[in-house]
């Protein structure tokens, strides 16, 4: 069963069997009611024949100890539940976490609303339905196995009536899995559908305030939800229908079952307290069978996501490891060419594309800036990616020091600076053991001690959702800073001023230029005289091809 095996490859062999241990020990614990009951009743019998109430006396006296042991054994049932249940959602959650990290930092173009839902949704759905439910499910199994036996050796022929009792709830499941399955993958989509729409909706407000679209968006996001809740809801239906089946089953299988032991009980094949037992145990049969069954229904609903879980990391199947390396010397373009049809098109990247770069060639030293121009579209930001490992070439090389098969150890300043909702300490140091004096010194160097100095609470301020309480020449500089502290030597920028003011832009270029034993390689659209000559050389992109200004 997927569940179990998830649950073993989560949490380990050994916490599994103790749990095991324990429930079957709780489920023998709570069929032996069924025995129990029977002595009383049987007690009870020969207690009113012989006057004797004695054994009747002891037998109550037991079955208070007895109450006292299984409420025992069902705490630590739950207990151990509750830590298995805990212990592989925070595995399953954080290996879904680290397939997203990874696929975000090998390049490939995440989806955020996929995202959203597979750590939301899916996972409240995985612990519901898939580790909880498949504990579940061996409960019922260790129920239904312990119940039968005790018929057995109560009746064999009631046991046998109450194996095929037990049998045809069960297969109800058979019935709905594939249409389950369907309509949970379908469920799945429409959650990742809602959940784009949800953010586009609370990051495009500004479009939809200035072009007044208020209630096409209100449309579109309540087409979607009702959408979304149809097939919830359909999905629902479907499971009330299996859980309805398997219920009218099980009830008339165990009318049948007492039936039968009525008749037993007549003909002098069993005793009055037989027929107490068998009261017990059949619905001890019955009930987790049709149990069962619904757990099942509910376990084969979450195989789309389990598979989508079990792919090989997201991450481009066709990457491989490579190493990062700090350049000392250069970085070098040999005879690089790239065309974005040569891609993985599940990268979302264009396929059958134009090719973009054409036997490029450059030689970048260690320490010196250089300045990338051409126009909109021309190929300086794939030239960029090329550079910084995010992008491989369709042909040729990139060398870190003379050496192939290795990318730069670099830093990026984009024009849009990404900063986590945190604070300001946090977006720059990144987690990192840093002193105040190490700090203090990258904020110098990227021009943010007075920036610093003004704020409320210092290192310590919220910069707020996407840094939010800065200006955009004070994110360029956080990037900056961050590259610093970090001990980066090389810098690849690309477009970082393209959004600011011309004094905010200045500004951020004369941090970056100033910069020593640091290798700056800038693009950008639009260069002046007067900073294009700060810059050791400027190359021109044209035609897919990097020459010489």
């Amino acid at each position: 069963m997927r569940g179990m095996r998830y649950i073993r490859k989560h949490i380990g062999t050994r916490g599994l069997a103790c749990f095991c241990v324990v429930d079957f020990l709780f489920c023998l614990s709570s069929m032996g009611i069924a025995l129990l009951l029977s002595a009383l009743l049987d007690a009870a019998t020969a207690a009113v024949a012989v006057g004797d109430v004695s054994p009747v006396v002891r037998l109550a006296l037991t079955s208070c100890l007895y109450a006292l042991v299984l409420g025992a054994l069902r705490l630590a049932s739950d207990a151990l539940r509750a830590l298995i249940v805990r212990d592989a959602m925070v595995n399953i959650r954080e290996g879904a976490a680290r397939g997203i990290i990874a696929g975000a930092s090998c390049g490939r173009v995440c989806d955020s609303a996929e995202q959203l839902t597979v750590l939301g949704q899916n996972m409240d759905v995985l612990e519901n339905d898939c580790i909880t439910g498949s504990l579940g499910i061996l409960e019922s199994v260790f129920q239904i196995t312990i119940g039968c036996i005790m018929l057995v050796l109560i009746n064999p022929l009631v046991a046998l009536i109450s194996l095929a009792g037990m049998a045809l709830p069960t297969l109800v499941p058979q019935l709905f899995g594939k249409r389950l399955s369907c309509q949970q993958q379908q469920v799945v989509e429409d959650a990742k559908s809602y959940n784009g729409r949800v953010r586009d909706t609370a990051q495009g407000g500004e479009v939809i305030r200035s072009f007044h679209v208020e209630q096409h968006v209100l449309d579109k996001l309540s087409g979607m939800i009702g959408r979304y809740q149809r097939h919830k809801a359909d999905l629902n239906m479907t499971m009330a229908c299996a859980r309805s089946l398997a219920s009218v089953v099980g009830i008339a299988m165990q009318f049948c079952i007492m039936g039968m032991t009525g008749v037993f009980a007549i003909w002098g094949y069993v005793t009055i307290g037989s027929i107490v037992a068998v009261t017990q145990l059949s619905g001890s049969v019955i009930s987790p069978a049709t149990e069962l069954s619904d757990k099942i229904s509910k376990l084969k609903s979450t195989y789309p996501i389990l598979d989508r879980l079990d792919k090989p990391s997201d991450t481009p199947g066709a990457r491989q490891e490579i190493a990062v390396c700090e350049p000392r010397r250069s970085i070098e373009l040999d005879d690089v060419s790239f065309s974005y049809g040569d891609t993985d098109p599940a990268e979302g990247r264009l396929s059958n594309a134009p090719t973009t770069l054409r036997n490029c060639s450059k030689r970048f030293d260690a320490g010196k800036k250089y300045a990338i121009v051409g126009k909109s579209g021309c190929g300086k930001s794939t030239l960029l990616e090329l550079l910084g490992g995010s992008l491989r070439p369709s042909s040729g090389h990139v060398l870190v020091d003379g050496r192939a098969g290795c990318v730069p150890d670099a830093a990026w300043v984009h024009q849009n600076v990404f900063l986590f909702d945190d604070t300001l300490r946090e977006n720059i140091g990144l987690g990192g053991t840093f002193t105040d004096e190490q700090i203090g010194s990258a904020l110098r160097l990227a021009g943010l001690d007075e920036v610093i100095a003004a704020l409320p609470d210092g290192l310590d301020t919220p910069v707020g959702e996407g840094g939010g309480r800065l200006s955009g020449g004070e994110r360029q500089r956080v990037a900056i800073a961050r590259a610093l502290l970090y001990g980066k030597t090389t810098l690849l920028v690309d477009e970082a001023t393209s959004a600011l003011d011309k004094e905010t832009a200045a500004r951020v270029e004369d941090t970056l230029l100033a910069l020593d034993g640091v290798t700056l390689i800038a693009v950008t659209h639009q260069l002046d005289a007067e900073h294009a000559a700060r810059y050791d050389e400027v190359l021109e992109m044209k035609d897919g091809r990097l020459a010489a200004m």
